[in-house]
């Protein structure tokens, strides 16, 4: 076995060790507690300190997980029994209240006060609401993606999020509220640009197992399988994608109702073209599940993201369309009809992904925090 890797089950087996012990056992080894939300979307930025549990610990020594459920520390632990780590990660949801967020980041200071304490933010938009009431008790501030042009933060924006204000714009909706975050002055020395959702337990194995994307028949021409209800924005964004699909001079479209998950993922191997547009934020699962299912990816311009590993290099790993997506048919059909330019593409995206896994990129993208 490479040992910078450990297999799913054995990950799985250290996980689950993590969250059922309430005490150190090693006490002269790294002690990092993980506090966590249960939550799919949130699961991606924890799953690889498991998968890479043999090279952190190679590496920077003997390491201990123990993990604890946000809502379980919120109620049960005490200060005793949340104490004695070296490094704590704390991953609160979205939508948890934010004076609960600083109470909860205030008794793991007092808990751990010689702690690194280092901040997961699992939210899909790009915005750093997070980032006032979390700087002054906190060393860094994990986010998967963000602007490139960190100026863009100090503006405001109607709604909470540059997606809120353009797609009401573009529909004539009603325009929310002003909404601006304040960032702290030394807040961008603490931001880190984690990896993004291809590290769950769902993709890392199988990206890490197979140097490029296993072959499959391509039955459909264009996946665009895309929910419809939300959010006012929201609900018309989509329904315009899927309108702008209709375009597509395809001979087999997957679009609409929903389907179990291994469907879903069934029908993405076998299809040559996946759209995916915006959801709440930018960046989405359906982006790197193209990716290792072979299948080319069509999306909004990216060019305003920052994310590592970069998946977003227009023409070279994926296509960009305009974000009212007047050019996406245009794009989907040359596509469609030249098959080597796709293959090409698809390829040098899903390298992006494998060189990153094996250049060790997560724990090295990890090392300034997994150092004591």
């Amino acid at each position: 076995m490479n040992y910078k890797y450990v297999t799913r089950f054995s990950a799985d087996m250290y996980r689950y060790k993590a969250k059922k012990t309430r005490k150190w056992k090693n006490l002269s080894g790294r002690r990092v507690l993980f506090i966590t939300e249960n939550r799919k979307i949130c699961d991606s930025q924890i799953y690889p300190f498991y998968f890479y549990n043999n090279e952190i610990s190679r590496l920077f020594g003997p390491t201990e997980f123990r993990e604890i459920n946000i809502d379980l520390f919120e109620r049960y632990y005490t200060l005793g029994e949340m104490g004695g780590a070296d490094i704590v990660f704390f991953q609160p949801c979205f939508n948890k209240d934010h004076k609960l967020i600083v109470a909860l980041l205030s008794q793991i200071r007092d808990a751990n006060p010689t702690a690194k304490v280092i901040f997961l933010d699992s939210f899909a938009p790009l915005d750093l609401r997070f980032a006032d009431l979390a700087s002054p008790l906190i060393d860094f501030y994990i986010k998967k993606h963000v602007f490139q042009e960190r100026g863009i933060y100090s503006q405001s924006t109607h709604g909470d999020t540059n997606l809120v204000e353009y797609y009401n714009d573009l529909y004539g909706l009603p325009q929310d509220d002003v909404v601006k975050f304040n960032i702290p002055d030394n807040f961008m020395e603490k931001l880190v640009v984690g990896p993004s959702f291809f590290t769950s337990r769902q993709m890392l194995p199988v990206l890490t197992a197979n140097p490029s994307s296993p072959k499959f028949a391509k039955k459909n021409d264009v996946h665009a399988r895309l929910g419809a209800t939300g959010t006012g924005w929201y609900q018309k964004m989509r329904e315009h994608a899927l309108l702008a699909c209709t375009q597509f001079k395809a001979n087999s479209i997957v679009t609409s109702a929903a389907v179990s998950n291994s469907n879903y993922m069934k029908e993405l191997r076998s299809s040559r073209i996946c759209f995916s547009p915006f959801g709440y934020g930018e960046v989405c699962w359906r982006d790197y599940e193209a990716i290792m299912c072979g299948a080319l990816l069509i999306k909004p311009d990216m060019s305003h993201i920052e994310t590592n590993p970069n998946i977003f290099i227009p023409f070279e790993t994926y296509i960009p369309v305009a974000w009212d997506f007047s050019d996406l048919a245009e794009k989907v059909n040359y596509y469609l009809e030249h098959e080597d330019e796709r293959e090409k593409i698809t390829r040098a995206a899903y390298d992006v992904l494998y060189d990153y896994i094996q250049d060790n990129g997560f724990v090295k993208q990890f090392s300034m925090l997994l150092t004591s």
